[in-house]
Parts: structure tokens; sequence; C-alpha cells
């Protein structure tokens, strides 16, 4: 058979766009990331990428390809799987995530010789494929020659290598109709007739694949002929000027055995050359491939069999008839398995054919699939395997697999149903059974405080199992500690952490570990969470078992503890990644998450509309899948960040929401302090300042009781915040934070500094709080300092800098409001200009740069300074510097 590439048409007409595209890969090395081709469905950006491959090619270039597909399978990295090395089968520490280990892959194959990475129709790209690409292409790894439909929709990944990682977009116009002639000469290869020549042009409208097919079409059915040596049409055509239509006519001519190869090589997307000759023939696919319809490409080495254009894809896999589909499905396992032993994607690949080609189900197989699917996330896909395998009669297992996808996907009475079916079905005898109930417990129990938000009910479900199986003992036990710990019982750490120490399995290690750092966390215990933390993330890497939700707790575990260590940029960048890790493949429990965290840190960032973006998806998403808990979390964060904006409207429906769901003594209390700094909130915005102060009084004494005195500090902070400083200044007395904890000692200082009205301890606060990342405290600060100087009558340098001091960091801020910044007044009596041009020279401008941006003389610039310095008590720009530097 032979292997030849399909006739291709001559390049005309695109020679500058030729151009560029080699300049983006061959040029100077800073500014070589490649080229995006986009335009529509046959307008030749695969022809034109050809071209550019084919000169790379000859001049000893690695070509890289890729293989987008739109088959609707849903493997992630699907695209990128012939790149990709198998993992190691033995090493001793967890393998890497499959994007990692696929960043590694391609970074070693790219690293051999000068390479390209190679994608055509990247806008079916998966998710996590485009994120792999993008990340390449980002750290300058390898550049990339991809080509997307102008018309459909584009990973998001695929977009910003245009918009961020200096990939040269060059988008393809329609041939004007003296280029779609010369093209038509060209491939007719000979002079042409010229109602001929207008006939096809008009039919083509400036499409080159259109106009090949319609040339091709022609050409099977004997309508063009060379009277004269001048080609000629000697017939009407038959097909109009869509593609699809004309590509449908090309198909309908194949013969029973031809139909068949073509509906296979939909449905698999590209077939292992000897694959495809076992499941089509030989002779078969030569014809096909002399027709154009399908091609044979290399692909690192291998042979790989697929159809030349992804539209005939599309038309055949909804032409195929439901009974040929499951035949297709069962000749693909077959065949994949036939060649070797299944790895990674082929295994979910082989599954999902076998599932949807009926007969005879491999139980290892489903449940391995399973498995690999909600390792990336697939949940959806997790679901259908687990349950096929324990209808085929797999073990309780399997059953726990396909509920704790279920629980993932939000269906969250379902996983419940399944828990109760599962127990009622476990098997008897030797004490399996009781085994088995033990472990179904177990999950429900996972499930009712992670889901339903009863602590209670989670700890009747191991009641009813706890004398049954002693040897599960331990793990029954470990999960009731993470069960104390959501109700603020900080005294778990010490027994958590001995048995996270042990060596007991693994789902055991994970519950100790999060009932361990949540107690650590609650207790403001920051330096010994930061080390737990860091000894648990190995342990939780790739875990896929009972313990699962657990392991997908600990990025939030992380984000948290960055955000009140404080570490607000740290925590900035573990929420957002963990949020865009969430978004393909959908995990919308770690979604509800990091868009929780997100909201916090955008209101220690005085940024308040961006909290309430963020706390709205919280909330929606939460609801979504039915995190109870998380739902009411994000609705205190609501309420904080509408009563900082002075939305009533929003504060209105965020409290209305909080009603709806409040919790109650059974639920978890993890996040309970932000309800009431919500509520408490709430009333600067109807005036009942008494009622937030005891509101959050009683909360912080709450948490003090239990020994979560971290997050009860919080509490104490906005006591500061709302006028109740005399009051913070008693509770952090009774329930003090721990000495090592920054924030912790920094809310203290400000309560005494408040309480006392002391202006330089609390411009010292205000800087403190800057240097955090933390500017609408330092700004609330700032102008108690100068309220209490003013009051005070002491020195007005302190009064005028620390009213100076505000504006500056207020101006970083979502313009927020606050009882704390009511209180203050004219920022020293500097007028507009002088204040923005001091603020200019503050921020590090010189003179001459703040008289060309606000247009203005040098001198001018000068003398408002001089002003300024005169009114501000200081001598000039070092000391202004000085006093306003953030600690």
């Amino acid at each position: 058979m032979s292997h030849k590439e399909v006739d291709q048409p001559p390049m005309v007409g695109r020679q500058a766009e030729l151009r560029a595209v080699r300049a983006a890969l061959t040029g100077p090395p800073a500014g070589r990331h490649g080229a995006l081709i986009a335009g529509s469905a046959g307008v030749g950006k695969s022809r034109l990428s050809q071209e550019v491959t084919a000169g790379l090619a000859v001049a000893g270039w690695r070509l890289l390809r890729a293989h987008a597909s739109g088959s609707g399978t849903g493997l992630p990295l699907a695209a990128l799987a012939g790149l990709i090395p198998p993992p190691a089968s033995a090493t001793p520490l967890p393998p890497p995530t499959p994007v990692r280990h696929a960043l590694a892959g391609l970074r070693a194959a790219a690293a051999r010789a000068r390479s390209v990475l190679v994608i055509d129709d990247a806008h079916l790209l998966d998710e996590a494929s485009a994120a792999v690409v993008h990340q390449l292409v980002a750290d300058g790894t390898v550049p990339v020659l991809v080509t997307v439909r102008a018309d459909k929709p584009v990973p998001e990944a695929v977009t910003a290598l245009w918009k961020d990682a200096g990939v040269h977009r060059i988008d393809l116009a329609p041939l004007s109709p003296p280029q779609t002639e010369a093209l038509v000469v060209a491939v007719l290869g000979g002079p042409v007739e010229g109602r001929t020549l207008r006939r096809l042009r008009d039919a083509a409208a400036g499409n080159p694949l259109l106009l090949r097919e319609l040339i091709a079409s022609a050409r099977e059915a004997g309508l063009l002929d060379r009277p004269a040596g001048l080609w000629r049409l000697a017939g009407p055509l038959d097909a109009t000027p869509r593609l699809t239509e004309l590509l449908g006519s090309r198909l309908t001519g194949a013969d029973p055995a031809e139909r068949d190869a073509l509906e296979l090589l939909a449905l698999s997307q590209h077939l292992p050359l000897p694959a495809a000759v076992a499941v089509a023939g030989s002779v078969t696919l030569e014809t096909l491939e002399r027709r154009g319809l399908v091609a044979v490409i290399t692909t690192d080495g291998q042979q790989v069999v697929q159809l030349s254009h992804p539209l005939y894809a599309e038309l055949l896999r909804a032409g195929t008839p439901e009974l040929a589909r499951l035949r297709h499905s069962r000749q693909l396992a077959d065949a994949i398995e036939a060649a070797g032993e299944l790895r990674g994607v082929d295994v979910m690949r082989v599954a999902l054919w076998r599932l949807d080609g009926g007969g005879t189900v491999d139980v290892g197989l489903m449940l391995a699939a399973a498995r690999e699917a909600a390792y990336l996330r697939e949940y959806e896909l997790a679901a259908r395997l687990a349950q096929r395998a324990y209808q085929a009669g797999g073990e309780v297992a399997a059953g726990l697999a396909a509920v704790r996808a279920l629980f993932q996907l939000g269906r969250l009475d379902e996983a419940v149903r399944r828990c109760a079916a599962l127990s009622s079905s476990a098997t008897s005898g030797a004490g399996h059974g009781d085994a088995e109930r033990t472990q179904i417990a177990i999950q429900l129990a996972v499930i009712l405080v992670h889901g339903a938000d009863d602590v209670a009910a989670a700890h009747a479900a191991l009641d009813a199992v706890a004398a049954a199986d002693p040897g599960c003992r331990e793990q029954i036990d470990a999960v009731r500690l993470y069960l104390r710990a959501y109700q603020l019982d900080c005294s778990v750490v010490a027994p958590a952490l001995t048995l996270f120490h042990t060596d007991g399995p693994v789902e055991l290690r994970l519950a100790a570990a999060g009932a361990a750092s949540c107690g650590l966390l609650l207790a403001g215990r920051f330096t010994e969470a930061e080390q737990l933390l860091a000894d648990v993330v190995p342990v939780a890497r790739r875990h896929i078992g009972p313990g699962q939700v657990q392991s997908d707790g600990f990025p939030a575990a992380i984000a948290s503890l960055l955000v009140d260590l404080p570490d607000v940029a740290g925590a900035q960048a573990a929420a957002e990644s963990t949020y865009q890790t969430s978004l393909q493949p959908p995990d919308r429990v770690g979604q509800a998450l990091a868009a929780f965290f997100l909201a916090k840190i955008a209101l220690l960032r005085g940024r308040p509309t961006t909290a309430l973006r963020w706390a709205n998806e919280a909330y929606l998403v939460a609801d979504d899948v039915q995190l109870r808990g998380v739902r009411r979390w994000a609705a205190g964060l609501r309420l904080q960040a509408a009563a900082q904006l002075g939305d009533r409207a929003a504060a209105g429906q965020a409290a209305a929401d909080l009603d709806r769901h409040p919790g109650g003594p059974h639920g978890v209390r993890l996040f309970d302090i932000e309800l009431a700094r919500g509520r408490a909130w709430l009333t600067t915005l109807t005036g009942d300042t008494d009622r937030a102060l005891r509101l959050l009084e009683q909360e912080v004494v709450r948490h003090g009781t239990t020994g979560a005195v971290g997050a009860g500090t919080l509490g104490a902070l906005d006591l500061i915040r709302l006028g109740g400083a005399a009051v913070a200044v008693r509770l952090l007395a009774d329930h003090q934070p721990p000495h090592g904890w920054v924030l912790g000692r920094t809310v203290v200082d400000y309560a005494t500094a408040a309480a006392t009205r002391d202006a330089e301890v609390l411009l010292r606060v205000a800087r403190t709080f800057a240097g955090y990342d933390m500017p609408l405290h330092a700004a609330e600060a700032a102008t108690l300092a100068a309220a209490a100087g003013a009051a005070g009558g002491g020195d007005g340098r302190v009064t005028a800098v620390a009213r100076l001091f505000a504006d500056r960091e207020l101006a970083r801020c979502e313009r927020p409001t606050s009882p704390a910044l009511r209180q203050g007044g004219p920022t020293a009596g500097l007028t507009s200009r002088e204040r923005e041009v001091v603020l200019a020279a503050a921020g590090g401008e010189s003179a001459r740069e703040i008289a060309a941006r606000l247009h203005l003389s040098t001198r001018t610039v000068e003398n408002h300074l001089h002003r300024a310095y005169g009114k501000l008590g200081i001598a000039g720009r070092a000391e202004l510097h000085a006093v306003l530097t953030p600690r």
C-alpha cells in the first residue's frame, strides 16, 4: 500500500502569508513563538501550514504533530497522546499529574532537535491539551504552528497564544476572484474555458478547499473534459456551494467496505496504521487514500491513518446508524487491545468503546478507566465507567468509585441513595460484608459533611458501623477527628497528627491530615500548618480513592494558610492556579472553593467589587453542586463585599440567601466567622452599630472557647474597623493569637492603639497593613491615626502624613466605604493639585515626569511640592518616601 501524501493544490495568492508564517517560526529567537492561522473552513489554513512544514522538514526541523479532534470522546490530553511517552512503570516517588507528565515529555521531545509543534484545527483541542500547548509556548520550549476555525469556539488557552504568548496571528481571507481563477488553472494544469472558469470561481466563493472538492467531484462524475486542450464543464454541477453538502456528495460514492472504513476513522479520530489495516483492510484504505478521503501521516515515527479533513468526520458521525456505531466501537476496541498493553489514554479509549459497543464487559478495564477518569477530573465519564463496572459484577470498590464521581458532579441525593443500596447489597460471611459496610459508611459520612452540611448525620453514619469492623477503627477515628475539626474543635490537632504520622492506609492519613490542618489553621498555628501541608501534598498526589475529597481540599487549605499568614500575593497565585485548573476538566468543587478564596483575597486587598464577583460565583457553583456549607460561607463574603460597596440591593440579596441557608448547630462551621463578619458589616448600612459589635463579640468568644483563636482574631479585626476597639482589646486579651503569627500580633497592636487613640502607633500599623498588601485596612488605620492626631492636638506632622497615607492606600482600592474611613477629613490642607503632585512624587516620579504627565511646567510642579512639604512638615522627597513606605 502506498502512503504517499494526497496531491495538494499549488499555493496561489498566499505568498505574503507564507512569508509571515516562516518569519514567525524562523526569525530571531526572542520573537520565535510561532504562528496561528485563522480562517473559515476550507480557506486554506491547513494548506498554508503544510507548505510551511514541508520547507521546515527539508531544512532539518523536527515536526511534532498533535491531533486535535471533535470526536466527542471527551478524553483529556487526547490530542497530544501520540507525543507523550508512557509514564515510568515503577518509581519510588508518586507519578506526576497528566499535565506535568505531558509537559515533561514534550519538553524532552523538543530538546532533541530544532522542533516545531504543529496542530491543525486547534479549536478542537481539549482544554487540557490547549493548556499544555500554551505553557510550552509561554516558557519558550517550542514554537507552534496552529490553525483554527474563525467561526468556531476556541479554547481560552489557544486564544491566549496570540493575545498573550507572542504567537503571530494570521487571518486568511477568501481568495479574490482573480486568485481563485489562477488556482483553477493551476489545479487543472492548463487553460480553462471562460464560462467554466467563472462557474467554478463563483461556486467556490474564494474557498480553496471547496474549489478543489468541486473539481474532484466533477472529474469523478465525468463532467470535465478537455477538448482542444481547454478544460470545460460538460454538464451542470450537481453540488451547491455549501461545503458540507459537497463533501456529503463525495462520501455517497463509497461502497459498503469503504463506508465502514470511513465511519471507523470518524469514530476513532486516528488509528495506528497496523490497527487501521486490521479493521479496514489495506486495499480499501489505499482506495480511499487515492480518492483523497484519508491520509497517512507520520507522527513521532509512527504512521497514523486519519480522515483527510475533520469535516468528513463530522458528516460521517452524524450519518452513522446506531447499530453500525455499536459494531464499530467493538471493532476499534478489539484492534487497540490486540496492538499491545493498554496505557493511559488508550485504557480510557478502549473502555469507552467497550461501554458504547455493548457485549461482555471487562470489570477490571472499566474500573481502571474509571480511576483514570477520576484522576483527570472527568467525573461524568468516571461515573459511567464505574457504575458499569459495578453492574457487571464489580465489587463495592467500583460502586464507591461511582458514588465519589456522583458527589463531585453535585448529584448528592443520588450518591446518598447509591450508598444505601451498596450497604444493603454488601456481601456477608467471614466479616467481609462488615468491612465493606464500614467503607461505605465512611464514604457516606464524607459526603454528608461536605455536601449536606450535616456533621451530626455524618457521625450517625459512622456510629452505625463502629462496632462491626475493628480493623477499620483507626480510619473511623480519623474521620471523627475530621468532623470535630469542622465544628471548630481545635483539640483534634495532637491525635490527628499522631494518626497522620503512622504507616496506615493513605485514606486514613489524609483524613487525619485534614483534621490537623483545619485545627492548626483555625488556631492560627500557621508555621505548623505550613509544615504539615508540605508533608501531606506528596501523600495526596494522584490519590483517587476514598480520601479523594480530603485530597482535593488541600489546595484550598494552602490558599487559606497564605491568606491569613498573610501572604496575599502567594494566596492570590495559589487560588488562581486552583481556579484555572478546576475549569477544565470541570472540577466544580474545586471551582467553588477557589472562587471563595479569591473573594476573601479581594476583600483583603480592598477590592469589594472583585470580591462580590468571586463570592457570587462561589455561591452559584456551590449551589449547583450542593455544597451547602460553601454556599453559606460565600453568602457571608457577599454580605461583606456589598456592605463595603454601600450596595444595599446586593447586600439584601446576600442576606436573604444566608437566611434561606442558615446552617444550624450541626452544620460545618469552618468559616462561620465570615458569616458573623458579613452580618456585622450589613448593619453598617442600617446604622445599628451596637448590634454589629454584639454579633462579632459573640462569635469571637465562641471561637476562643474551642481554641479557634486564629479565626476569632479576624473577627476582632473587624470589631476594630467597625468601632469596637475596646471590645476587641478585651477579647484578644482573653483569647490571644499565637505569638509567632504576625497578622495576629498586628491586630493586637491595632486594637490597643485604636482604643487609646495613639496616632503614631496607628500610623505604624497602617504602614504594616500596606506591607501586607492590605490597602483598605491600611487606609482605615491611617484615617484613625489622622483623626486621633487631630483630636489630640499632638504632632501635626503625624496627622498630615497619616491623611496623605490614607489617600495613597485608598487609591489602590475599589472605592470602598467603611465606618473607619468616614472619620477622615481633608488631606492635611493640601489642594487637590498639591495632593496629586505629592502622591506622584511619593510614587517615584521625577518633577519632569510629573510635569509632562499633568501638562505643567517643571517649576510649577516644584512649587506645588514645596508648599506640600511645608504643610506636611517634612524636609523633602527623601523624607516623604520614608514616612510613606510600607513596613
